[in-house]
């Protein structure tokens, strides 16, 4: 089986270096909001922390995990998969008994005629060879280009609830470590993406008549 790397492919990010020192500033602020009174033992009020730290936090590996969008774009990739596989498998058997009968044939056949039939069979060796890896390039490209789908439809879901509640930026679950679970909206935004792209429907490249 062709092992795709989806986890690989996900790693966007949305900040660049320079945007440490916000994370630096904003950390300071919420260590001030929770700490602040070490005594009290009140939790932790939504409305009070946004007032002090006007950030979110966004693990954009969950909401493609949990995205319908993605497990229909998967299912629809290994049932590609699956067909290519039986096909290959099938080439594969009758290059196997082909190379058995031309070793049968080689103490019968010349010299010249051996080489030939050899050469033959190499070339369409290296022919399912090729089109093994044409199907490999063809499946992880729909997965990348599916998994860029999905993560547009959160980025626009992003900016939109940013701007609703006011936050000033929004730091990616990968590269930012922050406990507090109340400013992560992962799950707010993996909601809207299923309601506004619950599946993927995307065109695969037609294959060359030469490849068959």
């Amino acid at each position: 089986m062709i092992k795709l790397k989806l986890l690989a492919l996900m790693s966007v990010h949305f900040f660049n270096i320079k945007k440490i020192i916000i994370l630096t500033l904003f950390s300071s602020f919420l260590i001030n909001t929770i700490f602040a009174d070490e005594k009290s033992k009140e939790p932790l009020v939504a409305a009070d922390l946004k007032a002090s730290f006007p950030a979110a936090v966004i693990d954009m590996q969950k909401v493609l995990s949990k995205s319908t969008a993605m497990k229909t774009l998967q299912q629809e990739i290994k049932k590609i998969e699956d067909s290519f596989k039986e096909q290959i498998t099938k080439e594969e058997n009758d290059l196997k008994k082909e190379q058995e009968n031309l070793t049968a044939q080689k103490s019968v056949l010349a010299d010249e005629q051996y080489k030939k039939k050899e050469q033959e069979f190499r070339a369409k060796v290296n022919k399912v060879q090729s089109k093994v890896q044409n199907i490999r390039r063809e499946l992880e490209s729909t997965m990348a280009r599916g998994m860029q789908i999905i993560q547009s439809e959160a980025v626009k879901h992003l900016k939109q609830i940013s701007a609703k509640e006011g936050y000033l930026v929004v730091f990616d679950a990968s590269t930012t470590v922050i406990t507090a679970d109340i400013i992560n909206i992962s799950d707010v935004i993996t909601e809207k993406v299923n309601k506004s792209l619950p599946k993927i429907n995307l065109e695969r490249k037609k294959e060359k008549k030469g490849d068959n």
